[in-house]
């Protein structure tokens, strides 16, 4: 029986983010409501970061894998409605540069330390100087930004879509503030990572709900 608790203790964040996702592609399915299955489950993954950052992990595996596989349901939600609007030179441009960004960074960093190995995984404290760390200290950050921000560069997607981009924007700079703060900084952002998450949440319930275009999720974008 405490082995049984054990694993639920270190898995139950785990499960309520994927009941979430589940529950939010059912019930689009069951209303055809699309655009609101879009916007839901584009930012679980902010909230698994921000929960493991102010409670912290009892298992970094777990972590760091929902962490990967929620994301890339993120990326893949946007990239569904993006690459419905016409291709814009700008705009692919202004995300390749971020993704490209973004990936150097990882790869100096390592995967655990790109998933808060050292806040929530114990690893040690580490000077990093090579690039893009020798111009910046949160090239991630700048990567994801440039990256969704590009989007907005195309003005078909832009028009039907701007809240989507612009969400995914502003959490970004949450999470840097959240990493500018620090663990010990744990009750403030427990109390701000739940103002801002609830915020988004209706934010995107709303934009879901009152986006006149959404229809044409199944129908492309003309």
């Amino acid at each position: 029986m405490s082995r049984s608790r054990s694993i639920l203790d270190q898995r139950w964040p785990s499960v309520a983010c994927w009941t979430i996702v589940a529950a939010v592609l059912t019930g689009a399915a069951i209303g055809r409501e699309p655009a609101v299955a879009i916007y839901l489950v584009s930012f679980v993954y902010y909230g698994l970061y921000w929960y493991a950052f102010a409670w912290g992990v009892d298992s970094f595996g777990v972590f760091k894998r929902d962490a990967m596989l929620l994301k890339a349901v993120s990326v893949a939600a946007l990239a569904c409605v993006y690459l419905q609007a016409p291709p814009d030179v700008l705009s692919l441009g202004t995300i390749a540069l971020g993704i490209l960004l973004n990936a150097r960074a990882a790869a100096v960093l390592g995967i655990d330390r790109t998933y808060y190995g050292h806040e929530l995984g114990g690893l040690p404290a580490r000077h990093i100087t090579e690039f893009p760390y020798s111009l910046m200290s949160h090239p991630m950050i700048v990567g994801n930004v440039m990256a969704f921000g590009g989007t907005l560069l195309n003005p078909a997607f832009r028009a039907d879509w701007w809240p989507l981009a612009t969400l995914h924007v502003v959490l970004n700079l949450g999470l840097l503030a959240m990493e500018r703060a620090g663990p010990r900084r744990r009750p403030a952002i427990r109390l701000a990572g739940l103002l801002v998450l609830a915020v988004t949440a209706a934010t995107a319930t709303v934009a879901a709900g009152h986006d006149p275009d959404s229809s044409r999720l199944s129908q492309g974008t003309s």
